[in-house]
């Protein structure tokens, strides 16, 4: 099951999934603030706001899965697939 959820919700979502891996997507904050302002929707102070909040910490205990999104929309979706795969070992 793949779920999208706010990462408010990830300590309940961890007691009541004990296998729950969490897949974070990040990207380094130039290249998000480059991303926001190529797409106009926000004001410079709501994109100063939207790049504040993605500086934060996951709950302790969690098992992450981190994706860097950094390239063209095709390499992000290859590192995304990638991160659902089971371990191999």
């Amino acid at each position: 099951v793949l779920l999208n959820l706010s990462r408010a919700v990830l300590p309940d979502a961890a007691r009541r999934f004990p296998d729950l891996t969490v897949v974070l997507v990040t990207a380094p904050p130039a290249v998000l603030a480059a991303r926001l302002a190529g797409r106009g929707r926000e004001s410079g102070d709501d994109q100063v706001r939207r790049l504040a909040r993605a500086d934060f910490a996951l709950p302790d205990g969690l098992a992450v899965r981190q994706v860097l999104n950094d390239g063209t929309p095709a390499l992000g979706l290859v590192r995304f697939l990638a991160a659902l795969q089971p371990e191999r070992g």
